[in-house]
């Protein structure tokens, strides 16, 4: 009787003759969302796919897969710089890869004074289509900018922009997240925040204001996002000077006791 549990030994040329056969018969479009949705995942899969036949080199080596291509595990910055890492995020910058867009454009933004307006209009592209990080970032330098005094080339538009991104991070209850994350990514580089000032006034012009935003739990620090409280009738304004606040503290290390328009409710 023959042992159930043994698994069947395939030959490897019969093997690869068989995927290459069934790649052939889709078509481009399906074998290039298959390709992109493996880059999303992991980018050890996405190289062995690579490798399976002509066809799937051809196809993994297109822009829409580098524009769909995980980055979770390439490190934000390596020293000294790996030239084929470097080339493949350079070719995913180029296709349009977001994550990319936000590394190399906070990057620029945040340590060479020369290139800071390119980087934030990378992150700010990045921004546009929605990758969260870099919706916070940018509703953050804007902000930032318009409380310190240093608006600069920023417009009207940039600013109702940043509002809109930060509600829309509300929405979906993450802008603890996104801060925290782009904080540690601010810290991993060790990077010199020399843009971005101690605030020197308040998005809320009331003081003190009737309907300052508070938290659910009673606190002025949260730990959650479930712990925001989102009442129409409270004061937008007072819970982005938290932010701006909080985002100071964390970002450029400033004690919080230093922060001269942190509101108490």
């Amino acid at each position: 009787m023959a042992d159930s549990g043994a698994p069947k030994r395939i030959k490897l040329n019969t093997y690869d003759g068989e995927i290459c056969r069934l790649i052939t018969c889709l078509p481009t479009e399906i074998l290039e969302e298959i390709a992109s949705k493996v880059a999303s995942q992991s980018l050890a899969d996405l190289y062995h796919l690579k490798l399976t036949c002509k066809e799937m080199m051809s196809i993994t080596d297109k822009d829409y897969v580098y524009k769909h291509a995980s980055l979770d595990r390439v490190p934000f910055f390596r020293s000294p710089e790996i030239p084929q890492e470097a080339s493949f995020l350079k070719r995913c910058r180029l296709s349009g890869n977001l994550e990319s867009l936000y590394r190399k454009g906070m990057e620029a933004y945040l340590m060479n004074y020369e290139l800071y307006e390119e980087g934030l209009g990378m992150v700010r592209m990045a921004a546009q289509n929605q990758h969260k990080r870099s919706m916070y970032a940018f509703a953050m330098v804007v902000l930032l900018m318009w409380r310190s005094g240093r608006i600069g080339n920023l417009w009207t538009e940039e600013f109702g922009e940043a509002l809109g991104y930060l509600r829309f991070l509300r929405n979906h209850k993450c802008v603890l997240e996104c801060r925290n994350q782009v904080a540690e990514f601010v810290r991993r580089g060790n990077m010199c925040c020399f843009v971005a000032q101690l605030p020197i006034k308040s998005l809320c012009c009331n003081f003190p204001c009737k309907n300052t935003w508070r938290l659910k739990i009673g606190s002025w620090f949260f730990e959650t996002e479930d712990d925001d409280e989102n009442d129409p009738n409270m004061c937008e304004n007072c819970r982005w000077d938290h932010e701006v606040e909080e985002f100071s503290a964390n970002v450029l290390n400033i004690s919080v006791s230093d922060l001269p328009y942190l509101r108490h409710p």
